[in-house]
């Protein structure tokens, strides 16, 4: 969200506004990975050469940790319309190399994470079978040997859409190196909506490796979008995800993780200082909840 400031710059900016850490996501472009974008087509960003040591460093001088990169759709790029293509010869090998190298990049900067969506078409069960035998076992065999962790977040309009399609993914591999990036935002988003989202982090407790903290409201459309065709995330405490329930039942689960508050701009340009004001209400928000 912090897309209009330089990264050494961002993450300083991002202390100042009193998180302790962040995921690089923007930064995961600047640095030369080909990451989904996330930020208005207007931002050009500039791309840097920092090594993964130099990074932390950064980020010790700047007094926070970096707890996470993102994010990569696995079977292929957002282009268009959903469902996300699903790629194929050379260009599926390009793109799992270069998603094994942010992993390797992740893991020598000492954040180890990295976050992704699985693409594909939540409708499309046959794609299960691709996606684990053909993308994810390459990426789980790397993550094991370099150190890292390869989280998967759950997204309604991809394969991987909710908390069965996560537990589906965690028993067929039974590894370290694949966890859960959960997401009750995203949760509560999708078809047929009035998710039972306490119950998906019980299910998932075992599994949880990190969560995103935005909030949702669910529209009823395609993938829980609103009639406009856009979602609905309004700043933390002004949607419908439960989040005093979702904290109350992270304690319980004995979660000690990162939560990453997002903020997804309303399908449009808004100010940095609007940004900032929704990201850190959200923070201030989760914080009473958590006391």
């Amino acid at each position: 969200m912090f897309y209009d400031i330089p990264i050494e710059k961002r993450l300083k900016r991002i202390r100042d506004l009193g998180f302790e850490g962040t995921e690089l996501w923007l930064g995961s472009a600047e640095i030369g990975f080909l990451v989904e974008r996330e930020w208005p087509d207007s931002y050009k960003f500039k791309p840097v050469s920092i090594s993964p040591e130099k990074l932390r460093k950064m980020a010790e001088d700047a007094g926070i940790h970096i707890n996470s990169f993102g994010q990569y759709t696995i079977m292929g790029p957002i282009v268009g319309p959903f469902p996300t293509e699903v790629v194929t010869g050379n260009v599926r090998k390009e793109r799992l190399e270069d998603i094994m190298n942010l992993l390797s990049y992740s893991a020598e900067s000492g954040s180890r994470i990295l976050i992704c969506e699985s693409g594909g078409d939540c409708d499309r069960v046959d794609q299960w079978k691709i996606f684990t035998e053909d993308f994810v076992r390459k990426l789980v065999d790397h993550a094991e040997k370099v150190g890292a962790i390869l989280a998967i977040e759950n997204t309604p309009h991809n394969l991987v859409k909710d908390e069965d399609d996560l537990l589906r993914l965690m028993k067929i591999f039974n590894s370290k190196s694949l966890r859960v990036a959960f997401d009750p935002a995203n949760l509560n988003l999708t078809p047929p909506g009035k998710r039972d989202i306490v119950d998906a982090i019980r299910k998932l407790s075992s599994y949880i490796e990190i969560v995103h903290a935005k909030d949702s409201i669910y529209g009823g459309g395609p993938y829980g979008k609103m009639p406009d065709g856009t979602w609905s995330c309004p700043p933390i405490g002004k949607g419908t995800v439960p989040w005093d329930d979702c904290i109350q039942a992270f304690k319980q689960m004995g979660y000690d993780g990162w939560l990453i508050v997002e903020y997804s701009y309303p399908f449009k340009e808004v100010s940095l200082r609007e940004r900032e004001q929704a990201a850190v209400e959200g923070k201030n928000y989760l914080a009473r909840l958590i006391d």
